[in-house]
């Protein structure tokens, strides 16, 4: 454990190591900020996952981004301590501080092996004996119903190593709007899908067959309902007249700047609400068995979370496994599908109105 904090006068070259979805990028550029106020002369890398790297892309809280395969973050019985990642980021070449954000002791353990003169991260009260940061923050063992946000974490981390205070920054992602483009002032997009390549997002999903009816809702206010996703994320054939089907036609940088000429987006706790709300852009997340307290909005009035008053939520489990209670077993999970349309499009259209007056 170092006993003096970092010489933030002197720090030349710092390198971020993350593995996440889209939704975690938005929630890392709290800390971004932060370090750039705080170390201005410092080059600033960040090393992630090669199919959220495009959101980094021209951000100047980044000087320099590193996408890697996401196959370098899998766990696999050849690499089960993710040598290769570390080989990966080791061939960088020195730094004067290195910040894991992962909670994985075995995929935090070979940090060591880079050429680093602070390694910084987290640990849970659950880790092996011996660790590789020589400056850590301990997170509790219930970490994922903690009720402080993970950007909060995040910004410890740095403050607890440089001995500063936070200077409030929310996430922004503001670099990805589109400029040029004209305002859709009328369009609502809906994301129906959450997950990505590394971690399923079956659980946090509304019911797809609750989509049609929030359009439907959303048509008879004369707002207009566009789709985002991937192609198949949803049947459109289900989808009432009047709704714009854009799945499968934009990567992620393009799909980021639609949106932020919409009027608001309506999605599960997913990346594409994340980046929403780093993009200014009012946003409406329905929630499970997420904890709204670490993964909603964060420092972001123009966001809103929506869940149902049960006593199960939040879970934060993968697999619904709470009593029926002669409640249908096909609406699991029970969190999301007693999210009715009509509430959910009423509290959007408030929350809506609220910012496009």
């Amino acid at each position: 454990m170092k006993s003096d904090p970092l010489d933030l006068v002197n720090l030349r070259r710092i390198a971020i190591v993350r593995c996440c979805g889209l939704g975690d990028v938005a929630q890392m550029t709290p800390l971004l900020q932060q370090i750039r106020q705080d170390a201005p002369q410092a080059q600033v890398e960040v090393f992630l996952n090669d199919n959220v790297a495009p959101l980094l892309h021209g951000s100047v809280w980044v000087d320099k981004v590193h996408a890697l395969p996401a196959s370098d973050f899998a766990s696999s019985g050849r690499d089960p301590l993710y040598k290769r990642l570390w080989r990966q980021v080791r061939r960088q070449g020195i730094f004067d501080a290195l910040f894991c954000l992962d909670l994985s002791w075995s995929r935090s353990l070979y940090s060591r092996s880079v050429r680093a003169a602070w390694r910084i991260g987290f640990r849970t009260e659950s880790w092996k004996p011996y660790f590789p940061f020589n400056f850590d923050v301990t997170v509790p063992l219930d970490y994922p119903r903690n009720a402080d946000h993970t950007s909060l974490w995040f910004l410890r981390l740095w403050a607890g190593a440089a001995d500063v205070k936070d200077h409030g920054f929310a996430a922004d992602l503001r670099h990805l709007q589109d400029r040029e483009g004209g305002r859709l002032a009328r369009h609502i997009a809906l994301v129906p899908r959450a997950g990505n390549e590394l971690v399923p997002g079956d659980l946090k999903q509304w019911p797809l067959r609750h989509w049609p009816r929030l359009a439907e809702g959303l048509l008879a206010q004369k707002w207009i309902p566009v789709v985002l996703g991937r192609e198949g994320d949803l049947d459109m054939k289900t989808m009432p007249a009047g709704t714009v089907d854009m799945l499968g036609k934009h990567n992620v940088t393009e799909v980021s700047r639609y949106i932020s000429r919409c009027a608001g987006l309506i999605g599960n706790d997913s990346g594409l609400y994340h980046i929403a709300l780093a993009m200014g852009i009012p946003a409406v997340g329905l929630f499970g068995p997420t904890a709204v307290a670490r993964t909603g909005p964060f420092r972001a009035p123009h966001g809103l979370a929506l869940n149902a008053p049960l006593a199960c939520v939040p879970c934060c489990a993968t697999t619904c496994k709470v009593p029926a209670e002669a409640r249908d077993e096909k609406l699991r999970p029970f969190c999301l599908s007693s999210l009715a349309p009509e509430t959910v499009c009423d509290r959007a259209l408030e929350h809506f109105y609220r910012f496009n007056a």
